[in-house]
């Protein structure tokens, strides 16, 4: 059920801001006989039932005022409009003093977002509601966030008070790094933390639209023509840059007991390296490395494949639906085996990574070297979760040429993060030829940076997570942005307590800028055990394969982990171990 707030009678003015905050930076009061058009663009074209037309918009008597008209635009029935501001603005406080329009059917909203073309950044940009009222009911209207693409909104609250449309009232936002704080005539109506989500410049719009919105059934011609009045619009950026430590998460405190249903298995596959990601259809799509438990855990180099399972609920019960990365053939780089998923959302399309191998066929009690040293690189492409997934004849990323490269035996396990600039990061780890074969080594992290999600991927080869002295001191990262803390996180599993001094364990590192790293200051993310709703503790062989699930808002709901019970390794499992506030 959606919070209704209840409002007193408000004054007709709101209070200006408290000037030792903000800086009024941007504003129109509408005094003049036009519109400005140094600073706003008209909003044009249909929208919804209405066409947007320039001729709507006046600027008469000290205000904006946008007619709205039941006339023939075709093939719509109605004419209304809207302004955008030239200049885009981020953080600071914004409001507009409004009255809406009379009658059913109008869509009167104060809003921010970014305007103009947005191929190939489609997904970079945000919206923020101050006000969105529907006519249909004069006494409420809704603030909410939206995020671009994928398109996910929170936040949204109804808030109720005076006849909107029988005089003035004043909206207003804050917007902080942190949080949105919405206003009606000066006085706080919601608040929603953002702090998790990316924000950009954004545009100040004002417009009124014909529609169904609000459960509105067809317009009130007999309130027609009428007018959406708009007194006057501001900006205020903040009067001195916000000095804040950036937060510093602490997955670790954010573990809550598992329910049973958080334990995915099947008694006839070995079940490792879990990577999920929340669908458009509300459901959360699991990609997940499986092969014949009869073969035996070693057999996850030679005879592994990528399956797919779907579930309600961030915590399952997640049910197999298919193979998404079955077996093609020896003769393609990853024909025989594909293993360690982890999949990424950017725009309108999902992006499976995972590692790939070919070789010899043969399952061994002991590891394949063939197929271990042939571990490559690669990604799938689809539209939907569901598929179906685009796969490559070439490695996304392959072994350098150099063989006194760090990556000059073996690539593998990659991790993908979008940067803040719209690029891609990948941490991958890597097997040199400076130890004797057919193991090789050092065992490595290592960086990679490209423009597009498909590469070409540019190699740093500096390692990264490293331990003076130790050829082999962490596995599996999962990489992020985190936008409150303002910097890349990932979850290392840490082989043997060398970072955390906890032995084998899960750990945390941070990085500026996604090259440099060092170990955050809450390192410790989980020992090799859960705990089950109920109280039960239990101790684990392995807890590895870290991966972090996303809500709609940014934030994490769950750790991802691949588990088995004791040193025989007769059997394993994937957890979804839920995820609060720290």
């Amino acid at each position: 059920m959606k919070m209704l707030l209840i409002l007193a009678a408000a004054p007709l003015l709101g209070a200006p801001p408290d000037p030792s905050r903000w800086k009024l930076a941007f504003s129109d009061e509408f005094e003049g006989q036009a519109l400005d058009q140094a600073k706003w663009n008209y909003r044009l074209g249909p929208r919804m039932w209405s066409e947007q037309r320039a001729g709507n918009v006046v600027v008469e008597g000290g205000m904006l005022r946008i007619a709205l008209k039941k006339e023939k635009a075709e093939p719509l029935d109605y004419t209304a409009g809207g302004v955008i501001s030239k200049q885009a603005f981020r953080y600071g406080y914004y409001e507009a003093r409004i009255r809406m329009p009379q009658g059913r059917g109008w869509h009167t909203s104060f809003w921010m977002m970014q305007n103009g073309p947005k191929a190939g950044r489609e997904d970079r940009y945000h919206e923020i509601d101050v006000c969105e009222q529907d006519s249909s009911d004069h006494l409420s209207y809704s603030v909410n966030w939206h995020s671009y693409k994928p398109h996910v909104s929170f936040g949204h609250r109804k808030v109720a008070g005076p006849d909107l449309a029988a005089d003035f009232h004043v909206y207003g936002a804050e917007f902080t790094a942190s949080r949105v704080r919405f206003y009606l005539d000066g006085r706080p109506v919601h608040s929603i933390d953002v702090s998790a989500v990316p924000h950009y410049e954004q545009h100040i719009w004002l417009t009124s639209i014909a529609t169904w919105l609000g459960k509105t059934g067809s317009v009130e011609d007999a309130a027609l023509p009428e007018t959406a009045l708009f007194d006057w619009v501001r900006y205020y950026r903040p009067a001195e840059p916000a000095q804040s430590q950036p937060a510093q998460p602490d997955i670790s405190r954010m573990i809550r007991p598992l329910p049973e249903t958080a334990k995915f298995s099947d008694p006839d596959y070995y079940i490792w390296c879990g990577s999920a990601v929340r669908g458009d259809d509300g459901k959360y799509h699991l990609y997940y490395s499986r092969w014949p438990r009869a073969l035996g855990h070693s057999a996850w180099v030679t005879h592994s494949e990528i399956a797919h399972a779907v579930a309600d609920a961030p915590t399952g019960p997640y049910k197999h639906v298919g193979v998404v990365l079955p077996r093609r053939g020896r003769q393609y780089w990853d024909g025989l085996c594909t293993h360690n998923p982890t999949i990424l959302r950017a725009g309108d399309r999902y992006y499976l990574y995972y590692m790939g191998n070919t070789g010899d066929d043969q399952a061994m009690k002991t590891l394949n070297w063939t197929h271990r040293n042939n571990q490559r690189v690669g990604v799938a492409v689809a539209e939907s979760p569901n598929g179906p997934w685009q796969r490559f004849d070439q490695p996304l990323v392959d072994v350098s040429a150099d063989t006194g490269a760090p990556d000059a035996l073996v690539v593998t396990n990659p991790s993908v993060a979008r940067r803040p600039d719209g690029g891609y990061l990948m941490v991958y780890k890597a097997v040199g030829r400076q130890r004797a074969l057919p193991f090789g080594g050092p065992v490595v992290h290592l960086t990679a940076t490209s423009d597009s999600p498909t590469g070409p991927f540019t190699k740093q080869l500096k390692p990264i997570f490293l331990a003076p002295g130790v050829d082999f001191p962490a596995e599996d990262p999962f990489l992020w942005y985190d936008y409150a803390a303002g910097r890349y996180m990932a979850v290392v599993k840490d082989n043997a307590g060398y970072f955390t001094k906890a032995g084998k364990s899960l750990c945390l590192w941070e990085s500026i800028d996604g090259l440099d790293w060092r170990l955050a200051s809450n390192p410790l993310v989980s020992r090799i055990e859960v705990t089950w709703e109920g109280g039960r503790v239990e101790k684990l062989h392995s807890l590895e394969r870290p991966q972090l699930l996303f809500g709609p808002d940014g934030r994490p709901i769950a750790l991802l982990a691949a588990a088995d019970e004791d040193a025989a390794r007769g059997h394993s499992f994937n957890l979804q171990i839920p995820l609060g506030s720290n």
